[in-house]
């Protein structure tokens, strides 16, 4: 297997001037280091609500999106087009979320196209198998990669069985 499965709480803590923070527990494990290439996938419950792509630490990156979202809120602009994850909005009523993070082996660290391959497979097959779009999503990359679309099954299998029982 090309990959690890890691599972997290992260809790949404509403803040003043409708803005946020996060904590994410445990606060320790592979998706929680530098340069290594993952997939996130947020769910709540039986229900997928965001798959994400990233390089950095999952923390990191959950820290730039809440620091974008609150920019964007305490500004009423983007800064650098970006506004932040969805999901951190007061109208997402799941305010303590499980994510799971696909941590992939070193061979993956300079294919991001690959992973974002393997990423809009994991979109499609919830559209396909689970009947609806991750409702937080704002956008995926399609490519035709050799292989992305057997791993999404493998990992998309796995999330089903272990994480919706």
């Amino acid at each position: 297997m090309d990959y690890i499965f890691e599972n997290y709480n992260l809790n949404l803590l509403d803040c003043d001037e409708n803005t946020c923070k996060i904590q994410l527990h445990p606060k320790q494990g592979q998706a929680l280091l530098k340069e290594r290439r993952k997939l996130y996938i947020l769910h709540f419950d039986n229900e997928i609500l965001y798959v994400g792509e990233a390089n950095n630490s999952i923390k990191t990156r959950f820290q730039r999106g809440c620091n974008s979202f609150n920019y964007y809120i305490k500004k009423g602009f983007a800064r650098n087009g970006y506004k932040g994850y969805k999901w951190l909005n007061k109208e997402n009523l799941y305010r303590n979320l499980l994510v799971t993070v696909v941590i992939f082996n070193d061979r993956y660290d300079n294919d991001r196209k690959f992973i974002e391959a393997v990423e809009g497979e994991l979109v499609y097959l919830t559209r396909n198998k689970l009947k609806y779009w991750p409702k937080f999503q704002n956008e995926i990359h399609f490519s035709n990669y050799e292989g992305a679309k057997e791993i999404a099954e493998e990992i998309f299998s796995t999330i089903i069985e272990n994480s919706f029982d």
